[in-house]
């Protein structure tokens, strides 16, 4: 698990010195109003230890990150990948795939900046490049509105056949193909020349 970096954010390893905004994210009402009910600080607590224990395991379970504003050296937030089985999933699949759900949690002063874009457009190349993941599910409240406008800007793929329809929660999620074939696209696209 190595840090890398965007061009306004450094994304590296959850440390201990992460603790206070950790727990801050969990207990804050706000920041936890489309996630579920907000922990009690010592739940909060406990969950970073996990975290962190997680970060140092061999086998992949959880891996989180934290997301800090290069500009001002501040966390801003935390994101993580969290590994599947495949009876996890909604999309289903007829061979074994690598898979994990993707989260990210940012602070309030960080919104209207598009940092969680570049954050989770991060994480994704990340995972794709050094974790050899073949797809990246994204799971999350309909009524949250933000992450589906920046999972649409990303590219991720929404399939109404493979919605849960009795709940309030929706479902995407992004293969590597996908991820290859933007990165070729990229490396090959030609500017339009001016004349």
């Amino acid at each position: 698990m190595h840090s890398f970096a965007t061009e306004r954010l450094l994304i590296r390893p959850l440390i201990m010195a992460d603790e206070a905004f950790y727990c801050y994210q969990y207990t804050d009402k706000k920041m936890m109003r489309v996630v579920g009910e907000p922990l009690t600080q010592a739940k909060a607590q406990a969950a970073f230890h996990r975290a962190l224990a997680a970060n140092n395991l061999v086998k992949n379970t959880v891996r989180t990150w934290a997301i800090v504003d290069k500009k001002t050296d501040e966390i801003i937030g935390t994101q993580a990948f969290s590994w599947l089985a495949a009876s996890q999933t909604t999309k289903p699949s007829t061979l074994p795939i690598d898979q994990v759900e993707i989260g990210i949690m940012l602070a309030t002063k960080a919104n209207g900046k598009l940092l969680p874009e570049e954050a989770v457009s991060a994480i994704m190349e990340y995972g794709f490049k050094h974790f050899n993941i073949d797809r990246i599910n994204a799971f999350y409240a309909n009524k949250n509105r933000a992450t589906q406008r920046i999972l649409r800007k990303i590219g991720y793929v929404f399939e109404a056949s493979v919605q849960d329809t009795t709940s309030e929660n929706g479902y995407q999620y992004f293969d590597q193909s996908q991820w290859q074939a933007k990165v070729i696209t990229q490396l090959f696209a030609t500017p339009n020349s001016k004349k």
